[in-house]
């Protein structure tokens, strides 16, 4: 788990606005925190489940999973580079595609939604095999759901 100044110093680093020859102001990292906390609650409406606390002091830690660490700091960054854009690209191409890559991973290993059940038109033929009889039906029942 990592603090929350640190995946933002990390995040701004990739952007280059913090180094330790320059670092970031404490009201960039302050705002920092603010686009973490809603960037992590968003993922969380839509269904990826980090387990993530929201960040009330500097050193807190945020509580994600080791898996994540990568796709929130390449993401973050991205989503605070238009704050510090001064007229030139700071954010390259690799950053881009590495950001989206991390996040569909995350996706496929923390998305916590559900699979509604299939409700089969009744236009569906019920098709080989249905064998109940003269009169049977050809068609499914209006509301028949799939058997998992």
């Amino acid at each position: 788990m990592s603090t929350g100044t640190e995946i933002v110093e990390n995040a701004y680093g990739m952007i280059g606005v913090h180094s330790l020859a320059s670092p970031a102001d404490p009201e960039a990292i302050a705002k920092g925190f603010k686009r973490l906390d809603k960037m992590l609650q968003t993922w969380l409406s839509l269904g990826i489940d980090l387990g993530h606390c929201p960040i009330t002091t500097a050193g807190e830690e945020i509580g994600e999973p080791p898996d994540a660490t990568i796709a929130i700091e390449e993401n973050l960054a991205i989503k605070s580079a238009p704050f510090f854009d001064n007229g030139r690209v700071i954010v390259s191409k690799d950053l881009k595609d590495n950001a989206r890559n991390s996040y569909d991973e995350v996706y496929r290993l923390f998305w916590r939604g559900s699979i509604p059940t299939k409700v089969i038109s009744s236009t569906v033929p019920m098709g080989e095999g249905n064998s109940q009889g003269q009169w049977s039906r050809t068609f499914f029942r209006r509301g028949t759901k799939l058997k998992n």
